[in-house]
């Protein structure tokens, strides 16, 4: 649970969570949700979104490199193939690789609340959100101003954003453009990330009308990102293209939410990045989506259903040896058709049941029914118990499936992922005190992971026929503003811990890239106060202990000046204070890291 921060204060019951069709208020949730919000965010240490994520409870962040230029988002010992990323309820859905879920192009100054959803979402989202999901929503204010945030610091790091809010009666626009860069904390590791985005609304008699539009640049160094360590000479150049349009309309008992978005990705990896010619590939994957989501009101309570249709495809060209030919991902397209249905329905005062199912079709792997319930009991107006049971679903991107390198071998014949989780759990929430604990127990049959052939020395994608997952999650948060008084110095106190037991039911011994090295232990506490005046204190500490590796523990730091109007913050970071050395995901991560910057904020 989130609360607020310095001199914002956060009344999570009164939140509505944003699905695709049931619209539920927090305090109602019958699942392990978390929401950030934009309070919280702005003080966060961070300069970028993963790093957000970073500090979330049973979410695993795995950076290659500094601010996201890349990254894997896993939830709950998931990999990050089985977590579905949205923008404002569109998926951002790449048939490729899951490596580029997080090329979100909105800069992160534009996030107005990140939802992360633990644990099955097929029956709310369709296939993909396997082990979770997770929303960034934007947000466009409702008044004219400017925003500006700089920012420079160690290794050459440097960024900025801009952006604009133009309202005009009911009619709202934002525009915003981004650029983060470094010269590299290591040899081949230096970055330049640009994004631009575009949101307007118009309020109308008709409905309510959305556009989004949105582009993202980055080019890095990738030593050591893929394969193995031993290969310090990679580049890769990736582009995200993105573009929404969806329109709400609310009649008496029935709201109706129809829309349309498109998502473009340009891949371009060079394994040695002075020799081209060498070793290459292009890969560009568009993905086309239509739905129309409603929900209506009766004495039954409130009815979801909702109706999508998706076009993916791929094509690409590569060069081996100085030879330039298509790809083997070149000219794969794939159709998913999908049908859902939710009843939510209270059962006297106190009990409330949300059964749904969602049926699907696909164009290379047939028809499959994905059914889940949720159960909830508010035992007085600041208890409540829950419990949930869904089965979820992941289809193979089309790089597990073709994509052959003399280090990876891909498998036509992979299945998709199927999994039943269960989940039961209980939230306290009452003046400033938030308190929450789940267990889960997620059974997985046919999942899929590079599992290394030391035999013809590759990596060789492949179905594991079961792998079990249990876990607990406990977490505590004391808002003292609300707790004491305005003055109070402690704004507010943050614990949680989670442990993850998975296990794959084979016999022999392997050696997997992602499946098998989840976060076993992990915990992150936050103390946000004030320092004297107008300077105030956030402080991180998160502990991590992953299967196979060493466990480490990261301090981050951020000492910040918020002016009394709130137009003004001046700020001072320290990323990684112990300098530990820490690897994830291949990659030896940066030790010390200082930021200092500016945001300034004025209407006009």
């Amino acid at each position: 649970m989130s609360f607020g921060q310095v001199d914002t204060t956060i009344v999570m019951d009164d939140l509505v969570i944003s699905g695709n069709r049931i619209q539920t208020p927090f305090s109602e949730a019958s699942r392990n949700i978390q929401v950030i919000r934009l309070e919280e965010i702005r003080h966060y240490p961070i300069e970028s979104i993963p790093e957000i994520l970073s500090y979330s409870p049973g979410v695993d962040i795995r950076q290659r490199g500094p601010v996201g230029v890349q990254s894997d988002i896993g939830i709950r010992g998931g990999t990050f193939e089985q977590t579905l990323i949205l923008l404002n309820g569109m998926k951002l859905t790449d048939p490729q690789t899951g490596h580029h879920m997080m090329n979100i192009p909105v800069p992160f100054d534009n996030i107005g609340r990140i939802e992360v959803l633990k644990g099955p979402g097929a029956r709310i989202y369709g296939q993909n959100a396997f082990a979770g999901a997770v929303n960034f929503i934007t947000e466009i204010p409702s008044e004219r101003r400017i925003r500006f945030r700089g920012y420079g610091g160690s290794f050459g790091s440097y960024g900025g954003n801009l952006s604009l809010s133009l309202p005009a009666g009911s009619y709202r626009q934002l525009i915003s453009f981004s650029i983060d860069g470094s010269d590299g904390y290591r040899y081949n590791t230096d970055y330049r990330i640009y994004n631009g985005f575009y949101e307007s609304e118009l309020l109308a008699k008709s409905g309510k009308y959305n556009l989004i539009v949105g582009y993202a640049d980055r080019k890095f160094g990738a030593n050591g990102f893929y394969a193995s360590p031993d290969y310090t000479e990679q580049y890769e150049e990736v582009s995200t293209g993105f573009a929404g349009l969806s329109y709400e309309k609310a009649l008496k008992n029935l709201t109706v939410r129809p829309r349309m978005y498109w998502r473009w990705n340009r891949d371009k990896y060079l394994f040695i990045r002075s020799k081209p010619s060498i070793y290459q590939n292009l890969h560009i994957t568009n993905t086309l989506n239509f739905e129309i989501n409603a929900s209506y009101r009766s004495r039954l309570g409130v009815t979801g259903f909702g109706i999508e249709y998706r076009i993916e495809n791929i094509t690409g060209d590569w060069i081996r040896g100085g030879e330039e030919s298509k790809s083997n991902l070149d000219g794969f397209t794939r159709n998913n058709f999908g049908i859902f249905i939710e009843q939510k329905a209270k059962i006297g005062k106190k009990l409330d049941v949300t059964p749904g199912v969602y049926i699907n079709w696909n164009s290379d792997f047939g028809w499959n029914t994905f059914p889940g319930i949720d159960i909830g009991f508010s035992v007085n107006e600041d208890l409540r118990v829950y419990g949930n049971i869904g089965r979820s679903y992941r289809v193979p991107t089309f790089y597990e499936q073709h994509y052959n390198s003399p280090v990876e071998q891909g498998d036509p014949n992979l299945r998709p992922e199927h999994a039943m989780t269960y989940e039961v759990g209980v939230r306290f929430m009452k003046k400033g005190i938030s308190l929450e604990g789940n267990y889960f127990y997620r059974q997985g049959s046919e999942l899929i992971d590079w599992v290394f052939d030391a035999v013809d020395s590759i990596w060789r994608a492949k179905n594991h026929q079961n792998v079990m997952a249990a876990g607990l999650e406990v977490s505590v948060s004391l808002d003292f503003k609300r707790l004491f008084h305005s003055r109070f110095p402690i704004y507010n106190i943050s614990a949680s811990y989670n442990f993850i037991d998975q296990s794959l039911k084979i016999s022999e011994s392997i050696i997997s890239k992602y499946a098998l090295e989840n976060i076993r232990h992990q915990i992150i506490i936050g103390v946000d106060h004030k320092i004297f005046g107008r300077i105030s204190n956030s402080f991180k500490v998160r502990y991590i202990d992953r299967v196979e590796n060493q466990p480490y523990v990261l301090l981050d730091d951020r000492i910040f000046y918020l002016s009394e109007n709130r137009g003004l913050t001046i700020f001072i970071e320290v990323m990684n204070i112990t300098n530990q050395q820490y690897t994830e995901v291949l990659t030896l991560m940066p030790g010390r890291w200082f930021r200092g910057g500016i945001k300034i904020s004025f209407g006009f």
